[in-house]
């Protein structure tokens, strides 16, 4: 994601438009051998739904915490799946390997949780006297790794950071602010531009991050990077960079919040991404643990004594984005159609191991936040089990002209074991009803380019992606994906722009999940700009020496190592 684009793994990027707000999508590379031969639609009876297995497997409900521990352990190894990061800023921290460690070491005025829930954090209150003023009563009594009270100086820099670092990831979240003024010994104050109920709850995410100041004016562009690392308040602190190997983070016997358990006095964080070796790791118990194994281990990793895999709710959906509303994707039957036509019950099942469930409504229930009874309402009176609906799609297209129905219809896929079933999943599908379609496949490590880069993408009609919010909040999975200038709105779809525009201006909070319930119900209407695809469950993979990590998808902002613990055994 060149000066507001900040790498996202192997295959993909994520780009804040410098108005709206920015998301962030992964694609895991699998070892998994696959024919393009192979056709779908795919057989149903593998699914199940996700779930925790150990010992002899089996699936299970999904659990938000897994057991606690007891005992103290000394050090483990835990693998970040992405491969190695390019920094530890957290200000330039925007995907799944630099933000699973930075969770731990760089802390935010709000926290979102397990159970998806925003809550004090560093700001231990907040007050909101007027529409474009917001109030923060700043925690006393924390301290930074090197001894210093974190101060209402240090949150106003913070703050004031994403407004002056153009290069930051989360300045597009500052976009309604004026001002950050320190206002009292332990209050700051953000003046608005104009009223934005989102604002708040970003501060959950790094938009609200808060570093020591005194450390950034000394350090500079060199924070982040292996010789000087950051000063943060979190539990724990960072201790070396061996480039290529390892990041380590050690426990900061100082951090205020003693009710995190904190029994993990060091972690090692490698940078493995090749499939088999990381599951191998695993099952030796080389590696002690990790967030979202390989899928073509799961099977191997559900039957193994050497650990437990747990499987949590998530904010992730995999899905297809409109890319270009010119072509045949530009006719709302068509897109209806191809939607309807598509086996996401068999993909869920067979592509993504069972981990994957049909999705009523673009927006995942884990992200429904605030609007959480309106949209659950909305999804029941929708939801389908995801089988493909073949001749009520040819139906629907009978009334489409032939000269739109002819057009060829493309869609991109990065050369994954897993998107490239979901691409054939799709062109069996179009290919069922008639449609002119054509795949296309592309390295992955170019993929990025396709989502971000117009003149690459050309006219591509669809795009793979596999998405996650800035928080759990639906105003912000909304402003990424369906509001002008949203880095996942590719087809510059401006349907909501009215609606969204006064749902983040609204107040009270009953009018704005109606807002946010209509918005869903005109985008699944018009299957636009994204499909409903599947939502994902996030999984944890620990080793027998440890437990009591979230199962849920928690580890991007929330500082998850500080409940492991050890088990006694291993």
């Amino acid at each position: 994601m060149t000066a507001r684009h900040r790498p996202r793994g192997r295959d993909s990027v994520a780009a804040p438009a410098a108005s709206a707000t920015a998301g962030t999508t992964r694609t895991l590379t699998l070892k998994l051998t696959l024919t393009l031969a192979v056709t779908l639609p795919l057989t149903l009876s593998g699914c199940t739904g996700g779930g925790a297995a150990g010992g002899a497997g089996g699936a299970a409900a999904l659990t938000t915490y897994t057991p606690r521990g007891t005992g103290t352990v000394d050090k483990i190894t835990w693998n970040v799946f992405q491969g190695e990061p390019q920094t530890v800023d957290p200000f330039h921290a925007a995907d799944y390997t630099p933000n699973m460690i930075n969770s731990n070491m760089c802390e935010t005025l709000f926290v979102q949780t397990p159970d998806f829930t925003i809550k004090p954090n560093l700001a231990t209150s907040y007050t909101n006297p007027d529409p474009k003023t917001w109030v923060y009563r700043i925690r006393s009594g924390v301290t930074f790794w090197d001894g210093s009270p974190m101060t209402a100086d240090d949150v106003a820099w913070s703050m004031n950071h994403h407004l002056t670092d153009t290069t930051g990831f989360y300045g597009y979240l500052y976009r309604n602010v004026d001002s950050v003024t320190k206002t009292g010994e332990n209050e700051v104050t953000v003046t608005l531009k104009r009223p934005d109920y989102l604002f708040n709850d970003e501060l959950a995410s790094y938009a609200g991050v808060v570093v020591q100041k005194k450390f950034y004016e000394r350090h500079g562009k060199k924070v982040g990077t292996p010789d000087v690392g950051v000063m943060c308040t979190g539990p724990y602190k960072y201790a070396g960079w061996k480039r290529g190997q390892s990041i380590s983070a050690s426990r900061y016997d100082g951090y205020w919040n003693k009710e995190l358990p904190l029994k993990v006095k060091n972690i090692d964080f490698t940078f493995l991404t090749d499939d088999s070796a990381i599951t191998s790791g695993l099952l030796s118990g080389q590696i002690d643990g990790t967030y979202q194994p390989p899928t073509a281990g799961l099977p191997l990793l559900r039957a193994s004594t050497a650990g437990r895999l747990y499987s949590g709710p998530a904010p992730l959906a995999v899905t297809l984005v409109v890319a270009n509303p010119k072509g045949a994707m530009g006719n709302a039957d068509v897109r209806r159609a191809l939607q309807m036509a598509i086996d996401w019950k068999g993909i869920g099942s067979q592509v993504y191991a069972g981990e994957g469930t049909p999705a009523a409504l673009q927006t995942v229930p884990a992200a429904y936040g605030f609007a959480k009874a309106g949209l659950t309402a909305y999804a029941d009176t929708v939801r389908t089990d995801g089988r493909p609906r073949i001749e009520e799609a040819k139906k629907l297209l009978a009334g489409v002209p032939d000269a739109v129905k002819s057009q060829r219809i493309s869609l991109v896929v990065p050369q994954q074991a897993e998107t490239q079933q979901l691409g054939i999943g799709v062109k069996d599908a179009a290919d069922k009803i008639g449609l002119n379609f054509k795949l296309d496949v592309v390295p992955a490590t170019g993929y990025s380019n396709y989502l971000y880069d117009p003149a690459t993408r050309g006219g591509t009609d669809l795009l793979y992606t596999q998405f996650w919010p800035n928080i759990p909040n639906p105003l912000d999975w909304l402003g990424i994906t369906a509001v002008t200038g949203g880095s996942f709105n590719q087809s510059g779809y401006s349907g909501i722009d009215a609606l969204y525009a006064e749902a983040v201006g609204t107040k009270d909070e009953a009018a704005r999940a109606k807002l946010v319930v209509r918005m869903e119900r005109l985008l699944r209407e018009e299957t636009h700009p994204m499909f409903p695809g599947i939502q994902l469950t996030n999984d944890v993979w620990l080793g027998n020496r440890v437990t009591g990590a979230p199962a849920a998808f928690a580890f991007v902002y929330y500082p998850w190592a500080a409940h492991l613990g050890g088990t006694g055994r291993g």
